[in-house]
């Protein structure tokens, strides 16, 4: 049997290989830098944001609201409601499409819960303090946006509503229910034309 035997030169031979390997791995490795945003599709962010902040401030600024109560068990005999929010969670999406025409769409989400309570006058209504047990469900909106290059416009919208004891509701939010002002509507998380 032969004896392998390495020169100080074949160790030498074989690191240096290991080392050029290495750094030929690395450099197909790299990664390039992102790429920077277009100017339409810093446009499209930037705008999108506005709509976010303004319908975000629009939120923060819903406050409890008394009216008449027709529901379940009233029959009509005069009880009124406090109606109020939570604090919204909003959170905002941009996607960039293929579509020459709807180059990016964007979609917001808000999450608030809604509680409610009933008194037998307007003014005891207007009287009552809303706590965590006054839950009258957890809501989720999505509101969807698109953008031409120019500026975003509402396509539509729905609501899922999460109720205790109760099985969970989607619906379609219309132009009107969304255009609406005050704490029922969402008027400022509508882009303004």
């Amino acid at each position: 049997m032969r004896s392998t035997r390495r020169t100080p030169h074949s160790a030498l031979t074989i690191a240096t290989t290991a080392v050029l390997a290495c750094a030929a791995l690395a450099a197909c490795n790299q990664t390039a830098a992102p790429p920077q945003p277009t100017a339409a599709a810093q446009q499209a962010n930037d705008s999108f944001a506005a709509i976010t902040t303004a319908c975000t401030q629009f939120l923060a600024a819903r406050e409890a609201h008394v009216d008449p109560f027709s529901g379940p068990g009233t029959q009509g005999n005069g009880t009124w409601a406090k109606t109020g929010y939570s604090p919204a969670l909003v959170q905002p999406e941009v996607n960039a499409t293929e579509s020459p025409v709807t180059p990016f769409v964007g979609k917001i989400v808000i999450k608030d819960n809604d509680a409610r309570a009933t008194a037998a006058t307007e003014a005891e209504a207007k009287a009552i303090t809303l706590t965590p047990a006054h839950l009258l469900s957890n809501r989720t909106h999505t509101l969807v946006y698109s953008f031409d290059g120019k500026q975003w416009r509402w396509q539509n919208g729905q609501r899922l509503t999460k109720a205790p004891g109760q099985n969970d509701a989607m619906v379609a939010l219309t132009q009107a229910e969304v255009s609406a002002p005050g704490p029922k509507g969402f008027a400022g998380c509508l882009p303004q034309q």
